[in-house]
């Protein structure tokens, strides 16, 4: 995800009358994370973290189901949005991974833990490895594991299902408040910006995708 996508998506998100809201990558990946291959200097880094943070808390705290559908890679900064979402729909061949560890990237702690607990998140966060479908089922990750060809579809159903609940967008905020997750998240993504604006040879450089 370069600067232009992360403002695509904070755009796509703020529109009007949206029932709900499924976010997906292109045929066999969801996402692979930042585009560090997108030359920025100091001052684009640090706006383009600054979207990436935009990006998860509005995810988070998105006023309507959001539901992610995953095949293929899910790594980093695509793996945090996934995160952010409320419910996630994966593939056997989803292959999730939060690389943070490796980098020294202060990313994770903040959805993961409450996602699926202390002891896999730690596993997951401090090991950095990749994950298939089946296994990120297991942990609780996915919500639900479907073939590749009916990701789509289950994706949508589910988002509409929750959104056919008048009741669905209290009960998404009043989990958020009871779990200090806006407030976690707010201070995880502090963390970030000052991880960006001390970082060397990462997110302003073509070394890859993280």
């Amino acid at each position: 995800m370069d600067t232009s996508m992360l403002e695509a998506l904070i755009d796509a998100l703020k529109q009007e009358g949206l029932a709900a809201v499924v976010i997906t990558g292109g045929p066999g990946a969801f996402s692979s994370g930042a585009d560090v291959s997108e030359r920025v200097d100091a001052d684009g880094a640090d706006r383009r973290m600054r979207l990436f943070c935009d990006l998860y808390e509005l995810v988070t705290a998105y006023p309507k189901p959001v539901v992610a559908a995953i095949d293929g890679p899910c790594i980093g900064g695509g793996a945090e949005v996934a995160g952010a979402c409320d419910l996630r729909v994966g593939t056997p061949e989803a292959r999730i991974r939060f690389p943070g560890a490796q980098f020294g990237i202060p990313v994770g702690a903040a959805r993961l833990t409450r996602l699926i607990g202390l002891s896999h998140a730690k596993d997951l966060l401090m090991t950095s490895r990749t994950i298939d479908g089946d296994e990120a089922l297991r942990m609780g990750f996915l919500n639900r594991l479907v073939s590749p060809e009916a990701l789509e579809k289950e994706a949508i159903e589910l988002a509409l299902s929750m959104s056919g609940n008048p009741g669905a967008g209290i009960q998404k905020q009043m989990i958020n408040e009871s779990s200090l997750l806006t407030e976690g998240v707010r201070a995880e993504n502090r963390a970030l910006v000052r991880w960006q604006r001390s970082a060397e040879h990462l997110m302003g450089t073509d070394e890859g995708s993280i």
